[in-house]
C-alpha cells in the first residue's frame, strides 16, 4: 500500500481538466494540424519546391505540359507577358532572333524539297512576329489569321522604309 499522501491541488487540477470528449478533440485537431502539407502549397512569394518533381525524367517541354495538364496550372506566362519583357528589355531581341533562326535552319534541313532563301526568310519574319506582334490565340483558334499576319509584316516594312525601328 502506498504511504505517499496525496495533494489537493491534483484533485482540483482533474476536476478541471477537460472530459474525454473534449481531450479526443483536441487530440484530432492537433494531429489533423501537423499532417504534412501537400507539395504543392500556395506559395506566394517563395518557391520552396520544383514544381516538375517526379517529372524530370522527361523533357522539360514535355513536364510542363504533363504538369500543366495534372496541377490545371498554366505552364508559361501569356504571351503577352513575353512581349513586354523583350519591349522593356528583360528579353533580349537578338537571342530571340538567334533561336528563331536556329529553328528555321533546323526546319530547312529537314526538308525533302528544296526551299529556296525567300522562303526561309519568309518564314523567319512570320515567326518573328507571331512571337513578338501577335497575341496569344484565343480558346477555339489555334492561329492567328492571316490578315493579322500581314497587317503586322507590312507595319514592320512600313517602319523600315521610314527608317524607324520595328515594333519589337
Amino acid at each position: 500500500m502506498s504511504t505517499t499522501a496525496r495533494n489537493p491541488s491534483d484533485d482540483a487540477a482533474a476536476e478541471d481538466a477537460p472530459g474525454l470528449g473534449k481531450r479526443l478533440k483536441i487530440r484530432s485537431m492537433v494531429s489533423m494540424a501537423g499532417e504534412f502539407l501537400p507539395f504543392f502549397w500556395p506559395m506566394r512569394s517563395f518557391i520552396h519546391h520544383n514544381p516538375l518533381h517526379g517529372l524530370e525524367y522527361l523533357p522539360f517541354e514535355q513536364a510542363v505540359e504533363q504538369a500543366t495538364r495534372l496541377f490545371h496550372a498554366r505552364g508559361y506566362l501569356p504571351r503577352a507577358q513575353y512581349q513586354r519583357f523583350l519591349r522593356e528589355g528583360s528579353i533580349d531581341s537578338a537571342v530571340l532572333e538567334a533561336l528563331v533562326d536556329d529553328f528555321v535552319a533546323d526546319w530547312r534541313s529537314r526538308q525533302t524539297d528544296d526551299v529556296d532563301d525567300a522562303e526561309t526568310a519568309e518564314l523567319r519574319q512570320v515567326l518573328l512576329v507571331l512571337l513578338t506582334h501577335m497575341d496569344q490565340p484565343t480558346p477555339g483558334s489555334l492561329y492567328p489569321s492571316t490578315e493579322d499576319i500581314l497587317r503586322c509584316l507590312l507595319a514592320d516594312a512600313e517602319a523600315a522604309d521610314n527608317g524607324v525601328g520595328g515594333r519589337r
